[in-house]
């Protein structure tokens, strides 16, 4: 991560052109984020080009948060790889829908099975008990019945024929 910062500040200061720009912000929650996107395209600044087949664009993207209670700004960098050509405006979407997908399923899981809560922590456990949960919930998924996840799941813990269904389809 340190080098991608280092080449982004380099850029930034010899060859700003270099740099597709772009920035959104957005409201609600309590609090307002502004995501600013910075991207470069893969060439003799990322020496990893020649080991990631198809790599075309490295993105930075700053987020900076503010909350209603507090007002205290948080910032994060983070820093991304990208087959896809250079449009930083494109790229952001990707970047958010992939956010998007993994906060829902987090979301899921937790209310589902408390994920947050849980105390497993040593050795493989949590990672096992995190395939355990996600392979349950795609099991329900996949039943018929318009229910809630934490409702199918129930019932499939008092029902043996229910469960069966679940799971055998």
């Amino acid at each position: 991560m340190e080098r991608y910062q280092a080449v982004f500040t380099k850029v930034s200061r010899d060859t700003p052109e270099y740099l597709a720009r772009y920035e959104e912000t957005d409201a609600g929650h309590g609090r307002t984020e502004v995501r600013r996107y910075r991207q470069l395209r893969a060439n003799e600044w990322i020496t990893e080009s020649a080991h990631w087949q198809g790599l075309q664009t490295v993105i930075e993207v700053e987020r900076e948060r503010h909350t209603s209670k507090t007002g205290e700004p948080s910032r994060e960098k983070h820093y991304y790889i990208s087959s896809l050509p250079p449009d930083v405006k494109r790229i952001a979407g990707a970047i958010r829908s992939h956010w998007e997908v993994e906060n829902k399923v987090h979301w899921v899981l937790d209310v589902t099975f408390n994920e947050d809560d849980s105390r497993i922590r040593a050795g493989d456990g949590a990672k096992n008990v995190a395939v355990i949960r996600r392979f349950a919930l795609n099991l329900a998924r996949l039943h018929p019945l318009k229910d809630s996840m934490r409702s199918k799941l129930k019932q499939a813990g008092w029902s043996d024929k229910f469960r069966s269904e679940i799971i055998f389809g």
